[in-house]
């Protein structure tokens, strides 16, 4: 091995060293990890894994991520103690596996340069999740689309490996396989792998098959990308005991909102960062020149057949993204959405840089790679020596609910959904939390339908959450009387009642 290339791998190792030592010090963006949307898998295997729970009693996400997001958190939870040492965990690990995906992509795609552009791409990537927020944040979280990002870069690694040919039969099959199951697994777990991998792939694959538009083998790549993804469309209500899936409904009616919404978020998140905008745009503008020579038969944008499928993967894949979030009349935009839109041109960018500039890349990407390695170690430093940890992993309040809960046998409670799982979490007692809104209706969104009963311990009042979220306080009192005891944690009030004698409705049925 050469030693360009073991300084990028020496660098790819001090981001990943970096990144856990960051992370373990309670870095700002373990907050991402630790809000109720996040929570979903850690309460979700604390509950079936230690509490006697059933998958079949929760309300799942409308995306479910059962892959790779399950296997991944199985790990974590089976390694690491503790909600903070579990997400930890799991954020190493989802970037191990984009790191792998990445390496696995670089080898089918590039000829020269290829571990250099890998631990170049993946040191950027873990920069650019500590620093730049939503959607790149989401690299450390999970059940927020980074595992169909992953599963995207899989994907098209396998399929470059097919479409190169020269396999035996048996190899030949194991990929077959490998694409047909990455498919049906990422499509049942999350919808949005149809938009922003399995079409663009397979109109990349149509676009750049031998023959042109008029080619043969169109059967191939559809019965082995569509057929698996219609069949996981199909079949997740027969998996999913609670379907909560979004309706998917395309029109114009919301098109002047929806460019509005996605506008704001384009300029929060590029407009401050030039440098990464002009890299998204130079890569998108790179594909498009990809496929406007393949539709009007010019001579091709990169001369490697591997790298020009990448790059029109890359560009469809953010074209059929922001086509969807545009049309959608029942999603709103939103970063997470835009993980693959933004990442692939990266991927797709640098590999394409990798080749266009030979021998010459080991300085630009060893430079980059050092670079980046080196601002990590100094934040994993300053974040170590400058943060309480302690007082992060155990806030405050979290621990002021549990004095109030300590000197009774209150387990069983009521709160808003961003207090539910979050308190569930975080404290030191085994509580179990139901969500309500704020009129005191059940919220079955994302939680077990065991948690809801007939009657409660305690409530959580979050006094300057919004009249939606905030439980009322008057509509308890008249229903049950004055608390027992009221205490004030910062801007929460636990209100204590006797011992499952906390109604939400005067019959108070069984929910």
């Amino acid at each position: 091995m050469s030693k360009t290339n073991l300084l990028a791998l020496a660098c790819a190792l001090v981001a990943l060293v970096s990144l856990f030592a960051t992370l373990h010090a309670g870095h700002p963006v373990q907050a991402h990890l630790v809000h109720s949307d996040a929570l979903y898998l850690p309460v979700l295997f604390d509950d079936v894994l230690h509490r006697g729970g059933s998958l079949a009693d929760w309300y799942l996400t409308p995306a479910p991520y059962f892959f790779p997001d399950f296997p991944l958190y199985l790990l974590a939870w089976l390694g690491a103690d503790g909600v903070f040492g579990q997400t930890t965990a799991f954020a190493l690990l989802q970037t191990l596996l984009m790191a792998a995906a990445i390496f696995f992509l670089a080898r089918e795609a590039l000829e020269k340069s290829r571990v250099l552009a890998a631990a170049a791409l993946i040191i950027l990537f873990v920069w650019l999740g500590l620093h730049v927020d939503d959607p790149f944040v989401r690299l450390y979280s999970s059940a927020h689309h980074y595992g169909a990002f992953i599963a995207a870069v899989l994907l098209a690694a396998l399929w470059l490996r097919l479409d190169a040919g020269g396999l035996d039969g048996r190899h030949e099959h194991i990929v077959t396989v490998a694409i047909v199951a990455l498919v049906y697994l990422t499509t049942l777990s999350d919808a949005l792998f149809l938009v922003q991998a399995v079409a663009p792939l397979l109109a990349a694959a149509l676009l750049h098959r031998p023959g042109g538009l008029s080619g043969t083998r169109p059967r191939h790549a559809a019965l082995l990308l569509f057929l698996p993804a219609v069949l996981a469309m199909v079949s997740y209500r027969f998996v999913v005991a609670h379907p909560t899936r979004y309706k998917s409904r395309l029109g114009l009616s919301k098109l002047s909102a929806n460019l509005d919404e996605l506008g704001t978020i384009c300029a929060t998140l590029l407009g401050q960062r030039p440098l990464l905008a002009a890299a998204l745009l130079l890569a998108l503008l790179a594909g498009v020149a990809s496929i406007a020579a393949c539709l009007f038969r010019k001579a091709p944008a990169f001369p490697t057949r591997p790298l020009r499928l990448l790059m029109t993967f890359a560009t469809l894949s953010c074209a059929a993204t922001v086509a969807a979030m545009l049309l959608s009349t029942t999603v709103q935009p939103a970063p997470r959405y835009l993980i693959a839109a933004l990442s692939l041109p990266l991927v797709a960018g640098m590999f394409a840089l990798a080749h266009q500039f030979g021998g010459h890349f080991r300085y630009a990407g060893a430079s980059l790679a050092i670079m980046f390695a080196s601002l990590l170690a100094a934040d994993a430093w300053h974040t170590r020596h400058h943060r309480d940890a302690n007082a992060f992993y155990y806030p405050e309040q979290i621990a002021c609910i549990d004095r109030a809960l300590a000197s009774t046998n209150a387990r069983h409670g009521i709160a808003q959904y961003w207090d539910a799982k979050r308190v569930q979490a975080l404290s030191r007692h085994p509580l179990i939390l139901a969500q309500y809104h704020g009129e005191l209706a059940p919220m079955p969104w994302i939680t077990s339908e065991r948690y809801f009963g007939t009657g409660y311990d305690f409530a959580i009042i979050a006094e300057q959450e919004l009249p939606q979220y905030r439980l009322s306080r008057a509509q308890l009192t008249t229903i049950n009387g004055e608390p027992v005891q009221t205490v004030i944690c910062g801007d929460r009030s636990v209100l204590l009642f006797a011992p499952g004698r906390l109604r939400t409705s005067p019959a108070a049925p069984a929910y």
